[in-house]
């Protein structure tokens, strides 16, 4: 898969721009179409294994379904959770020490209805109000063409600001910003913004991938460490096993040493 440079300081400085006033920005064509139909197929595969494998997790009446733990599942996902563009926006929004919470896939059916408004992991699980600066953010890889029609991201602008989640019915009541691109792109959100799935009203399921990143001191909302083997991780960056906080240490409270997470359990520095 080719990968296109990280981006430059003045697009960086755009990015955050957005995302602290406004709470999201979406960049276009990171991928080329091509790239984005490879991992939307992957993606359908893996949909088919955990129906048959009795792993399927839908909610929506059924018509919207989740992909969890991706990261193992095909090299493609190991490339897009460390895309470039996407650790220079998180990297500046969170701090060098970033990891991911999160990596899975979200398909809207046919005749899905609208996925509810929401705060983000870990907005959902805190007491109001919550603390002011980034947290926590999340990538939506778009890799089907989102439109207004197939169940594309809806945000409230600004919402991110009140510190808290929506109130029942309150949402509906504010003009909504539906996240309009080509596949390939990416929509880049601050966790604690209000959004939401619209009803995907087309014939065909749209697809997208949803990573979550979150400050380092932040516990992940999946188990990230144990997706990889040690053997398999080993050929794979730096910045991977960042994102997969393997290079969080432990401190043993009997021994007082360093230990970090492996695939199984720990291990000393």
């Amino acid at each position: 898969m080719q990968i296109k440079s990280a981006l430059n300081s003045e697009q960086l400085d755009s990015v955050e721009r957005d995302l602290r006033e406004i709470g999201f920005h979406i960049i276009e064509n990171v991928i080329s179409a091509q790239e984005a139909d490879e991992a939307r197929e992957m993606i359908l595969e893996l949909v088919d294994e955990d129906i048959a494998n009795g792993r399927d997790h839908t909610y929506g009446n059924g018509k919207i379904r989740r992909v969890w733990a991706i990261v193992g599942k095909s090299p493609i996902f190991r490339k897009l959770i460390q895309h470039p563009t996407v650790v220079a926006v998180w990297k500046r929004m969170l701090g060098e020490d970033v990891i991911a919470s999160t990596f899975t896939a979200n398909i809207v059916g046919p005749g899905a209805p609208a996925g509810g408004w929401h705060v983000d992991y870990p907005y959902w699980s805190m007491q109001e109000p919550y603390p002011t600066g980034f947290l926590t953010g999340q990538t939506v890889w778009m890799l089907d063409d989102f439109t207004t029609d197939n169940g594309a991201t809806a945000c409230i602008a600004g919402s991110h600001s009140t510190l808290r989640r929506p109130k029942l019915g309150e949402a509906e009541e504010l003009e909504m910003h539906v996240a309009t691109a080509p596949k390939g792109s990416i929509l880049f959100t601050n966790g604690a913004i209000w959004h939401q799935c619209i009803p995907n009203s087309t014939d065909r399921s749209r697809v997208g991938l949803l990573g979550m990143y979150n400050r380092s001191v932040i516990y992940p909302q999946e188990d990230m460490p144990r997706q990889l083997s040690d053997d398999t991780l080993s050929e794979e960056s730096d910045i991977l096993k960042q994102l997969l906080g393997r290079n969080i240490p432990f401190r043993d409270p009997d021994q007082g040493y360093n230990w970090f997470r492996t695939e199984t359990g720990f291990r000393q520095s």
